[in-house]
């Protein structure tokens, strides 16, 4: 499983925080690749979003289930893929800070599959992407700095590729 987390201030005050962060449209609408999303419940969306994979990209359909709510301060998610094999979830934490308010993600995921063992080396860059990114984008739409990140592994240099050559071997061999 990979995981990884970021931390960032931003200005608004925790509760109006909460105000934004309460509704999962606002969530979704920060994603990288975000397409539309779905409200179906309070704690229930489904969010369609095209993710770059590297040498692959696609459409997916992720399901996102809130397993609690701790107004203003934490809410712990899970995702599914909705018709790919992954699952996953995360937790966001706020805390204030001066005026401001102190949020940190913290990120998981999982491939499943008969893939799996394929797409494991992809998850954890990918994860740290997607992290990065919709970090970015919450944090400046709640207007603060920019995410940091924290306890994560340097990337190495042409790791794409060098997966994306086994990857092709790997379909070769199995013609």
């Amino acid at each position: 499983m990979a995981a990884t987390q970021r931390e960032f201030s931003v200005e608004p005050a925790i509760a109006d925080v909460w105000d934004f962060v309460s509704d999962m449209g606002n969530w979704a609408s920060q994603m990288p690749g975000y397409v539309s999303h779905e409200t179906i419940s309070v704690d229930d969306s489904a969010w369609t979003l095209n993710v770059d994979l590297g040498p692959f990209s696609r459409t997916i359909v992720v399901d996102v289930h809130v397993s609690e709510w701790r107004k203003p301060h934490e809410v712990i998610f899970e995702v599914k893929g909705r018709y790919e094999p992954f699952s996953g979830g995360g937790r966001y934490k706020a805390e204030s800070a001066g005026s401001g308010t102190r949020i940190a993600l913290d990120f998981h995921a999982e491939p499943g599959g008969s893939m799996a063992k394929i797409i494991s080396p992809l998850v954890g860059p990918v994860l740290e992407s997607i992290a990065s990114e919709f970090s970015k984008n919450l944090a400046q739409a709640l207007g603060g700095a920019c995410a940091t990140q924290t306890d994560v592994p340097k990337r190495q240099d042409g790791f794409f590729k060098r997966l994306w050559m086994r990857v092709q071997a790997w379909l070769r061999a199995g013609r």
